[in-house]
Parts: structure tokens; C-alpha cells; sequence
């Protein structure tokens, strides 16, 4: 498996990824993302900013995270283990039909890496708290539930954060 930076002509299939996470969470009842979240905009901004990144594997996009150092409006009201500068990943997306590869935990482990050669040891993400199978994935990989924060949905999300070595 490859991680590259994300360009425009992955999009339509990180959109179709998207597509596919939508229908599994509303089977789930967890309305993190929805019909109008994330929307290909998004992404191509992540594309412009130079902090989308693309999972390959096998020849075809696989998956997608966005490294970056922006913090939502509500993380200044979180509970962090560490009150310093961070990198913090969003929209961790990986292909439902090949998921199991361990896909998400090396985007996750390319994250932290792009954090620590950038001088950042420390690495920030939330989810909502009826995201399970992210809540599992980011104990999975050492992150520590900090605390609770209100975004724009009706339960909390849950913050979560990594010290690196």
C-alpha cells in the first residue's frame, strides 16, 4: 500500500468511498456524516491546502485522511492532556468492501509520522460518540479519550489524543 498526497483526480472516488460510509452509518443509526457531509468541496479544499493524503492499494484509492494543524471552533473547550501546539486528522475514509487490511491504521500511523518529522509530537481527533467502530480504532492505535465536546449534532463527540515519541 502506497500513501500520497490527495489530488483532484482521486475525488470521484473518495466521494464514492463517502458514499458507501454514509449508507453503512445511517444502517447504524450514527449520523456523524450524512447526505450533505462531507461534500467534495471539502475535500478539494483539503487538496488545495496540501494536507489530503490518499491511501493506494492495489492500484485504486482506498481510503483518504486529512493531516493538517486546524482545530474546530469547540476543541478550546475540550479537555486535552497537553495545552501545545498539534496536528490533528479528520475524515479518516476507508472502502467499506476492503476494509480489514489494516487501512485505517496506517493512515492513522501516517498521520502521526507527518506530525513528529514536522517537529509536532502530538496529535489531536474526535468523533461522535455514536461512531463506535472509530472510537475502536483510535484505542486501537493508542489514542486516550479526553473528554466531551457539542458540534452541530444532538450527542456529544468524543475527543481523543496521542503524545508521540
Amino acid at each position: 500500500m502506497e500513501i500520497r498526497k490527495g489530488t483532484k483526480d482521486d475525488l470521484t472516488e473518495i466521494m464514492k468511498i463517502v458514499q458507501k460510509t454514509v449508507s453503512i452509518m445511517e444502517s447504524e443509526g450514527n449520523d456523524q456524516w450524512n447526505r450533505t457531509y462531507p461534500r467534495e468541496q471539502v475535500f478539494l479544499s483539503d487538496v488545495e491546502a496540501g494536507s489530503l493524503y490518499t491511501a493506494i492499494y492495489e492500484g485504486n484509492v482506498a481510503g483518504s485522511i486529512t493531516v493538517d494543524q486546524i482545530q474546530a471552533e469547540e476543541y478550546k473547550n475540550a479537555s486535552w492532556r497537553k495545552d501545545e501546539p498539534c496536528f490533528v486528522f479528520h475524515r479518516l475514509a476507508v472502502d467499506p468492501e476492503i476494509r480489514g487490511e489494516g487501512i485505517a491504521s496506517r493512515l492513522i500511523e501516517f498521520a502521526e509520522k507527518h506530525a513528529v518529522k514536522n517537529g509536532i509530537p502530538y496529535m489531536r481527533t474526535d468523533t461522535y460518540s455514536l461512531n463506535k467502530k472509530a472510537q475502536k480504532l483510535f484505542e486501537k492505535n493508542g489514542y486516550v479519550k479526553t473528554g466531551t465536546i457539542w458540534m452541530d449534532r444532538d450527542n456529544p463527540f468524543y475527543c481523543y489524543d496521542k503524545l508521540l515519541d
